[in-house]
């Protein structure tokens, strides 16, 4: 098997490792000094500087689906070429490339086309030739081939479609096997429970409770006099031994929260909502635990789900998936209260969040996309209010101006 590098040691790494092997992965290469010199999966971080003075011409995968524009120039401005721009593999995606070739049926032709020769074919590649040593299979981008019928095109990713754009035979083509659209459609994780909740709150409104400097106990107090229904998220429990509050529902989907507070998650009362996360916890064991699936979209563009049992679109923010939560349970009004937008500051950083409990400053995840997550809400504020709905912001921060505000006190 061929050996790569990563770029990017975020969520998606932990998926693309345990999918091309951890024996096949070298190093990963990432721009966060507070990575470097660590590890991932036993697997050592290293600075982009570090890889250049390696020489080594081995391929890089960026796992980095969101923000693989800013390495994309990193890598060109030292020259390097060989890269490929990885899938999003977290939120579900095929074990292996064996497990490709089992769910696409790939054994039971004599002949394959790829359109560009990258991690994913290569090993499709090996592995098919090693059971079938008569197997044909040519590039589409290098080998100048003229497309027959009789065989299946197979796509891996954006760069593949667009070079199957610019040909005129691509037309007549009946077996062009998008390995991710077909994912996607057939394999990608779904939880039948979560049809159960669809409208449970028909019409009534809830407070989505953000973990920013700006929200007080006093405001905590005020929702639980007024028997609110009320969404927390993250570590909004190292609130409770200040406040009465307690959340009608709890939302998570950091992964490094998701891995090490596992076990307190699971000791909350009350509903809990957790993005299905690819091998970090295998199984909840817990009737009032909804997994659910994670949905990406082309960078640069949001998009919102109003249909949770088929997934719910990330937003570079909790409160995203919160919003959509909401959304599929029915309810009319959604306020915002705490969210301060502080996800560009570092969980351990003093002012990230409300409380002061003792073990606030452990760090969990990396430092937000604060521009794209405004972007993302702004953008729900309008595709909510479409629908006769309503999403607004009743904090006090001022760094959130892309909904449209109102004074919580207001609001009783």
């Amino acid at each position: 098997m061929s050996r790569y590098y990563l770029f990017g040691a975020g969520i998606n790494a932990y998926a693309v490792i345990q999918f091309f092997g951890r024996q096949n992965i070298i190093a990963a290469i990432d721009n966060d000094e507070k990575k470097q010199g660590t590890q991932i999966e036993r697997i050592p971080i290293i600075s982009l500087k570090e890889y250049a003075e390696k020489k080594d011409k081995r391929t890089i995968i960026i796992t980095g689906f969101y923000d693989n524009q800013p390495i994309i120039e990193d890598l060109t401005r030292y020259g390097i070429s060989d890269y490929y721009v990885c899938p999003y593999m977290q939120n579900g995606y095929y074990e292996d490339v064996q497990d490709i070739i089992v769910k696409l049926k790939l054994y039971k032709y004599s002949k394959l086309f790829f359109c560009t020769a990258n991690p994913i074919t290569e090993q499709l590649k090996q592995i098919l030739q090693r059971q079938n040593n008569e197997i044909e299979i040519q590039y589409i981008n290098r080998d100048k081939v003229n497309i027959t019928l009789d065989a299946p095109v197979i796509v891996t990713n954006i760069v593949d479609k667009s070079i199957l754009q610019k040909r005129s035979d691509m037309k007549q083509l009946n077996q062009v096997f998008d390995i991710n659209e077909i994912y996607e459609k057939n394999f990608g994780y779904k939880n039948k429970k979560i049809k159960t909740i669809k409208n449970l709150h028909q019409d009534k409104r809830c407070f989505i409770i953000g973990n920013g400097p700006s929200l007080t106990y006093d405001d905590l107090e005020q929702l639980h006099r007024h028997n609110e229904i009320c969404f927390g998220v993250n570590r909004i429990y190292l609130a409770y031994p200040y406040t009465s509050w307690r959340p009608n529902y709890y939302v998570a989907v950091d992964h490094v929260l998701i891995r090490k507070d596992s076990a307190k998650i699971l000791q909350l009362k009350g509903t809990k909502f957790i993005r299905h996360s690819y091998k970090f916890v295998e199984d909840w064991g817990d009737d009032d635990i909804y997994e659910f699936r994670g949905l990406t979209y082309p960078p640069g563009r949001p998009k919102l789900s109003f249909d949770m049992s088929q997934g719910i679109y990330m937003g570079q923010t909790v409160v995203y998936d919160t919003i959509q939560i909401a959304l599929y349970m029915g309810f009319k009004e959604i306020y915002l209260l705490g969210v301060d937008m502080t996800s560009g500051v570092r969980a351990e950083e003093e002012g990230a969040h409300f409380y002061r409990a003792p073990d606030s400053k452990e760090i969990l995840g990396g430092v937000g996309r604060n521009d794209f997550a405004k972007r993302c809400l702004g953008y729900a504020a309008k595709e909510i209010e479409k629908t006769g709905r309503k999403l607004r912001n009743a904090g006090r921060d001022r760094d959130l101006e892309e909904i449209t505000r109102v004074n919580f006190d207001s609001l009783f």
